[in-house]
């Protein structure tokens, strides 16, 4: 079969079905992703088109439509969709899906190396939520890493997408397309090692795998070669977390659950969804206290350095707040003058008690209203000698 047909070279201004190519995003195992737009509609769209070299594998083809009839079949905002999907002239698959701008998970532990506990902890509770409904149909994704899940920034359908669904599996058991056992080996679940029992505790033992790099910054096991690291997740215990990391002792508790060597004795998609959503919910509201009383602190210390009264200014009725005063006289001339930008308290008049300090307002983190000693403006105060003005 001949795949090398002009019509089959990929490149910006190609026209894939009903799409012009771009640019290319990225390339993975099984295929090239294109940033691709709609020759008729205003529609974006990422193309998939499978390497060429996969044709010579049997099997390869028919994942990657099985790949577009599954993402086509299971309704979830944290799947991407599909648009359309066909074959090039020299027999390829390729589908169009939805662009989704983001980085992947990956990419941002690159940057990061770890993720604080709550971000870890909602991206547990999100990526869960996902693969409800996909184990709920019986199908396994067999690939869960950080590399296939995109980070949808400010998407307003849902926080993240699980992609690259070209070896998910549908039922239980052992039984290959190929005969080869897929999956990457840092995350892979001793089930997938031994061929055995393929089933959803796969995902979640990945996805345990996945959150405990995220915290850590390190995976649990890391070996000289693959069958190195393989027999690490057959035989040995990961590093207790807390030894790790400051991730609380509940969020430590959950991952090593997901890690357990026993597949049976793993949380299922729902649990994990349920109790990580619990444990960011509690993390999220203790950061919002702690960030509220930093700031009334913050507030606090600001005010002790103002000017303490009302008396220490030459207040009068047409007090300009901005406190720009342009003093060119001679006493100027003789002693110098001092400027300098510091917070004052605005001010306004009552006639009990003349010019009195506002009270200053802030809003809590649940909304609430409370009253700090005062209004924090900023002003310029210029010093005349000894004379403030």
């Amino acid at each position: 079969m001949t795949t090398s047909l002009p019509v089959c070279e990929i490149g910006p201004d190609s026209i894939v079905g009903s799409y012009r190519i771009v640019g290319e995003i990225g390339r993975g195992g099984m295929g090239t992703v294109y940033e691709a737009v709609h020759t008729l509609l205003p529609r974006r769209a990422a193309i998939k088109v499978m390497h060429a070299e996969m044709l010579k594998h049997p099997g390869m083809a028919t994942r990657m439509v099985q790949e577009a009839a599954l993402l086509d079949e299971v309704r979830h905002p944290g799947i991407t969709k599909v648009f359309e999907a066909n074959l090039l002239p020299d027999r390829r698959v390729w589908m169009a899906m939805e662009l989704v701008q983001g980085e992947t998970l990956a990419a941002k532990l690159t940057r990061s190396r770890a993720l604080p506990a709550h971000e870890v902890a909602t991206l547990l509770a999100d990526i869960a939520d996902v693969l409800i409904p996909v184990h709920r149909r019986g199908i396994v994704h067999r690939d869960l890493k950080p590399d296939n899940v995109l980070v949808a920034n400010g998407d307003r359908d849902f926080p993240i997408r699980l992609i690259d669904w070209g070896v998910a599996r549908v039922g239980v058991g052992r039984m290959t397309l190929d005969g080869v056992t897929p999956g990457t080996p840092v995350y892979m679940s001793p089930e997938q090692a031994t061929g055995k029992n393929i089933g959803p505790a796969c995902d979640v033992y990945s996805l345990g795998v996945t959150a405990y790099e995220a915290l850590s910054g390190v995976p649990p096991f890391e070996g000289r070669t693959m069958s190195e690291v393989v027999g690490m997740h057959l035989a040995m215990v990961p590093a207790p977390l807390s030894a790790r990391c400051g991730a609380p002792a509940d969020l430590c508790a959950l991952v090593h659950r997901m890690l357990d060597k026993n597949f049976a004795a793993r949380p299922s998609a729902v649990e994990v969804r349920l109790t990580a959503a619990t444990i960011a919910k509690s993390l999220v509201r203790e950061l919002s206290y702690e960030s509220y009383e930093l700031s009334i602190a913050n507030l606090a210390r600001v005010t002790t350095h103002s000017i303490p009264t009302v008396e220490t200014l030459d207040l009068d009725v047409e007090m300009d707040l901005e406190m720009e005063i342009d003093m060119e006289d001679a006493e100027i001339l003789e002693h110098g003058t001092t400027e300098q930008q510091i917070p004052l308290r605005s001010v306004r008049w009552t006639p009990e008690l003349g010019h009195v300090a506002q009270p200053l307002r802030v809003i809590g983190s649940r909304g609430a209203t409370d009253q700090v000693s005062g209004e924090i403006v900023v002003g310029r105060v210029r010093q005349v000698g000894t004379r403030i003005g």
